[in-house]
């Protein structure tokens, strides 16, 4: 965990102690969702949610004992790496998003591979031991059977063979190692897992960075039975109250009116709008503020979003949805 830690900051980069622990823990407040975009730590929202704060603050202490980090009014700096190469920023682990796939990938990688198990068996011996017996299970994947008739079987085998072909070589062989089928017996991960992956949280971070490079390819064809068939996992991954606000502005309804008619406070409403931002890359942030306020906006300093809003405030005629909104499409165009 100490090198985890370590791993979480680049170049100068100073983290506020109390906000990083949120952040890892998955608290969902507007504040915690933007410091984690903002530091360019969102994909490890929530990547620890049963750390308990007081290990926390133990490794902290510990690691700023060893002289690798210091802490200046709550700021934690680096001072030197644990190691040369930081394992967070190999191509083995830059497909982690634990904010878009961590709450539910497990269901959904255990969801494909029994799906892809038990349409391997069709039309051959039904005596088989199948891999999941839980109905969250065996109720979606018997409704896809009866659903889809003809050549289910090689309509899946195609879809999954077209998103392994496009993941890194070791991603690919790990999750096709893993799968379960007719004269097919899949491995564990942890059997599969390379040595110098294997200390903790190293192999489920190994496991989970597969999995989300597997399931942030598959989201790209949305017309692929597997997504069909994955999709309510996916959404459950979100706010649900905000998918529900997402719908009524898409569908062209106002900001008060949407607030009317959900009966919720202003600033829920605005939240809604934020966490929308940071998760869609369609996002229309265009929608959201005149080209006169859009021309003022611009003038914000780059590193606006570590200024106190009261101060920005003071110096541009904008709200502060306006202005986290803004923050937010520059830094996206900047990634772009």
């Amino acid at each position: 965990m100490d090198e985890f830690i370590l791993s979480l900051f680049i170049a100068d980069n100073k983290l506020k102690k109390t906000t990083l622990y949120q952040l890892l823990v998955g608290k969902h407040t507007t504040s915690v969702l933007c410091y984690a975009y903002f530091h360019d730590l969102l994909p490890f929202f929530s990547v620890f949610p049963s750390l308990k704060e007081e290990e926390f603050y133990q490794i902290l202490a510990k690691i700023n004992k060893q002289g690798y980090i210091k802490e200046e009014k709550q700021q934690i700096s680096l001072v030197k790496k644990l190691y040369s190469s930081n394992l967070l920023q190999t191509p083995a682990f830059q497909p982690l998003n634990f904010f878009k796939f961590g709450r539910k990938e497990e269901v959904c990688w255990r969801s494909v591979r029994f799906l892809l198990q038990a349409v391997s068996f069709l039309g051959k011996e039904t005596n088989y031991v199948p891999l999941e017996n839980a109905p969250i299970y065996t109720q979606r994947v018997r409704t896809v059977i009866h659903q889809y008739n003809g050549n289910l079987a090689d309509t899946l085998y195609q879809e999954t063979a077209e998103i392994l072909e496009v993941l890194s070589e070791e991603h690919a062989d790990l999750l096709a190692q893993t799968l379960s089928g007719y004269q097919q017996e899949g491995a564990a991960f942890f059997q599969l897992v390379a040595d110098k992956y294997t200390q903790y949280p190293w192999l489920d971070l190994y496991k989970s960075a597969a999995i989300h490079h597997f399931l942030a390819q598959m989201i790209k064809h949305p017309e692929y039975l597997l997504y069909k068939f994955l999709r309510p996992f996916l959404l459950q991954n979100y706010n649900q109250s905000m998918l529900k606000t997402r719908k009524l502005i898409q569908q062209g309804w106002s900001l008060d009116k949407a607030m009317q008619q959900r009966k919720l406070k202003k600033g829920t409403i605005q939240d809604h709008l934020i966490e929308w931002a940071l998760a869609d890359s369609a996002f229309p942030f265009s929608n959201f503020f005149s080209q006169k306020t859009q021309k003022e906006l611009e003038k914000l300093p780059i590193n606006s979003f570590a200024y106190p809003f009261k101060e920005l405030k003071g110096d541009f005629n904008a709200s502060f949805l306006e202005i986290r909104l803004y923050q937010i499409w520059r830094k996206k165009e900047s990634l772009c």
